[in-house]
């Protein structure tokens, strides 16, 4: 038990406890040579004080090793936890879309805002929501969706520069990170967008019309006392305002 209690618990319990059993051993034997009863017959039911050392001995030894082991599995755990944490953080891409993730998102934008309040300069953020989601995937499935998604991607690689940023962060939500670009150009980007996104081709060779809301800002030093969060929610509040 007391090894057990090491091995999920800690070497500190374990220590604990196997101690408060010797302690209890050690007394009920002691009481036994003192009171001077048949010891001959005692040591058949308990053990001898040589035996008592080495049972100590070894105990402690175990529930050392158990302990050990436990911090072992523990930090294999931890390591486990840390290395998922880092995988989430780092391996960013969405396999529909080819576009960077929403936690990668977060991390760009706000070294880019961060860099614009140091150095000065300006971005835009554009977002595009695809309407009826949920409808088109009931409609015509998750094979589909998936190729519709997987258009996206092409068509709005092929449209941005290289040195823009994509990201979907939600099931139908898009965010395309503009560097140095005013909103007066991001008006003309969602022009291309438009007129390469309505239309899309099913794989059985129909297609069908989209529709899209947007919203677009620009961050630059008016802008700089902004939290990412501020920046999003206040273009994710536009977003059903302007329609594409």
């Amino acid at each position: 038990m007391t090894i057990g209690l090491a091995l999920f618990n800690g070497i500190l319990n374990g220590l604990v406890a196997s101690l408060l059993l010797l302690f209890f051993m050690g007394t009920t034997l002691l009481v036994a040579a003192i009171k001077n009863t048949t010891f001959s017959s005692l040591q058949l039911q308990m053990l001898s004080i040589e035996q008592f050392v080495v049972f100590g001995i070894v105990l402690i030894v175990s529930v050392i090793v158990a302990g050990m082991i436990q911090e072992r599995i523990r930090d294999v755990m931890n390591d486990q936890k840390r290395l998922r944490y880092e995988v989430e953080q780092y391996v960013s891409i969405d396999t529909d879309t080819s576009f960077d993730n929403k936690k990668r998102m977060q991390v760009e934008i706000k070294r880019e805002m961060s860099r614009v309040n140091r150095y000065g300069g300006s971005f835009s953020l554009l977002l595009v929501e695809l309407d009826h989601y949920n409808e088109l995937n009931q409609a015509y499935g998750s094979k589909e969706m998936q190729h519709l998604l997987e258009v996206i991607g092409q068509k709005v690689n092929e449209q941005l520069r290289l040195t823009d940023r994509k990201f979907r962060y939600y099931d139908n939500r898009f965010a395309f990170l503009l560097t140095e670009t005013p909103q007066a150009h991001v008006e003309i980007i969602i022009e291309k967008l438009a007129l390469q996104l309505q239309t899309h081709q099913l794989t059985n060779g129909k297609t069908v019309t989209l529709s899209f809301h947007i919203s677009f800002n620009e961050y630059d030093n008016i802008k700089k006392q902004h939290s990412y969060d501020q920046f999003i929610e206040e273009l994710e509040s536009e977003i059903i305002f302007y329609a594409m």
